[in-house]
This record gives C-alpha cells, structure tokens and sequence, in this order.
C-alpha cells in the first residue's frame, strides 16, 4: 500500500517524519517531495503586499480628511481656506504615510504562512500498517491523506 499525505512546510511535518521512521517503515519507504509555487502567482503577491503603495494610499485617504478639516478651519483664520487646506492636506499625507509605514515596516520583511510550499509525503507500507500510519499522519497535521493499493 501507499500512503500520501499533504502538509504546509512546518515543524509537525519533520516530527511525523520522525515518528514514522522510527516505529513503522524505513527511511527508504519514505519518499518526501518539495512542491514548487507557479512563478507568475509569487510575482503577483509580491506587488499587492507592497507597503509603500498601501502607505501611498493610507497617506492619501488621511491627506483628504485632514484637507477637510484645514479648509473649514481656514474660514475663520486670516490665510483663507484654501491655503489652510493644502497646508493640511500636504501635513495630512505626511501623518499617515508615517503612521502605516512605522506600523507596518517590520511586517514588510517577515515571510508569510502563505509563502510556504506544501509537501507531499509518499510512504510504502503492510497493510495491517496502513491504518496506524495514517492516524499518525492526522495527528501531526496534515493537509490531505489518501491510500492507494499498489497490487
């Protein structure tokens, strides 16, 4: 028989590897494959999590409430409310790009769960082995685990 299960590339998949090759099959029934993301999907997540194009927005949309509030505040102060408003308009955007920037600056460099590859985990195995392998195989996390038979 063959077992194949699905797990994200973590810690638990090292410790049912271990689990496995100590108490039921040998390293060489265990084959352990490394699945590759497409290119053009990385590519495309690696533009969208840009945080300067979020701060650029971020800055823009705090820029706008700040011009609000500069322009009608500009009506009572002797420079006018149109002065008044880019002048809070130009502090606005400086304010929040520099808010989301400090606040999310070390999130930029962190790698995200997302970015992890799965791994698929082929395992030869007796018959009367087949249930306990997978059961060690849920307890650890998998994704998927399927049987096959191999005759």
């Amino acid at each position: 028989m063959i077992i194949m299960g699905t797990f994200k590339q973590s810690i638990e998949l090292e410790q049912a590897l271990a689990v496995l090759e100590n108490k039921f099959v040998p390293r060489e029934q265990i084959l352990v494959v490394f699945m590759d993301e497409n290119p053009s999907n990385s590519q495309l997540k690696g533009r969208t999590k840009s945080i300067r194009s979020n701060g650029f927005e971020v800055g823009l949309a705090t820029a706008t409430g700040f011009a609000v509030v500069g322009a009608s505040v500009g009506f009572k102060l002797t420079p006018g409310p149109i002065l008044c408003g880019l002048i809070a308009t130009i502090i606005g955007y400086f304010i929040g790009y520099g808010i989301y920037y400090f606040l999310n600056k070390n999130k930029a460099s962190i790698p995200s769960a997302r970015t992890l590859t799965e791994v698929t985990v082929m395992i030869r195995c007796k018959e009367n082995e087949a249930s306990l392998i997978k059961d060690v195989l849920w307890k650890y996390q998998a994704l998927t685990v399927g049987l096959v038979n191999d005759d």
